[in-house]
């Protein structure tokens, strides 16, 4: 028997967007036999906008903001609290003031989730054609990578990573997704663990928890881009 964790965001769906019909339909029938985690960045209302209650009632259980909350069939299993520094507070709202971003800014920049921060420049309350053009932005200037590099350097005390398209997950230190790695090694002591995140490298929001697998060891760490990749993979590796 093998344990299996999807990222949701850009793994199991398309960036920001719900799961399509196609691929739903393929998941559905592949994890009937399987036991299945999600392990996502975003809070359980953002999961349920990305996956239909059909596909969550398929895994064995969602881990939502960084793994600082556990979701099991609509019940919360445990969760963590969070009370960021002041001063944290008022780098974000600097790094927001002073961005060459060209275009417009939106709402909702700093989001408070259980357990953690999520940060964006540009603001979450975006029209998805804005994402798509920070990121673009983002890919041309690595304003993501500086903030997160800057202010590792001046909070060591958190973790700091890039999330999505355009966000920056913070976390208290070891209160990432790789809590998700030891919470279910304690669950499956000996049971096989494969991940599958589109962020696995260094400074991404899915590295930590590949990282903390595979130091488990009998793991497996996946590295993929969106959906369809997910789907062959699954089709030639994981049959079942």
């Amino acid at each position: 028997m093998t344990i299996y964790v999807f990222d949701l965001d850009g793994t199991l769906t398309p960036a920001r967007l719900p799961m399509t019909k196609e691929f739903e339909s393929f998941f559905l029938k592949w994890a009937k036999d399987k036991t299945c985690f999600i392990a996502t960045g975003s809070d359980i209302k953002k999961v349920k906008e990305q996956a239909s209650q059909k596909v969550l009632d398929a895994f064995e259980g969602v881990y939502c903001s960084m793994g600082n909350v556990l979701w099991k069939r609509g019940e919360i299993i445990y969760k963590n609290e969070f009370q960021a520094n002041p001063r944290l507070i008022e780098k974000l709202e600097e790094f927001r003031s002073i961005t060459t971003y060209p275009h417009e800014l939106f709402g909702n920049y700093i989001e408070y989730r259980e357990g953690m921060i999520n940060f964006s420049v540009l603001g979450r309350d975006c029209p998805y054609a804005e994402r798509e053009k920070y990121f673009a932005y983002d890919k041309k200037t690595h304003e993501r990578e500086r903030i997160c590099h800057l202010l590792a350097e001046q909070f060591p005390e958190y973790d700091f990573s890039i999330g999505g398209m355009i966000s920056i997950d913070i976390t208290p230190k070891g209160k990432g997704k790789e809590q998700v790695a030891h919470h279910l090694r304690q669950i499956y002591p000996k049971l096989k663990i494969v991940f599958f995140g589109d962020k696995t490298f260094s400074g991404g929001n899915d590295y930590a928890l590949a990282q903390a697998v595979l130091a488990l060891g009998n793991a497996a760490v996946v590295q993929v881009a969106g959906p369809d990749v997910v789907k062959d993979f699954l089709k030639s590796e994981y049959r079942g």
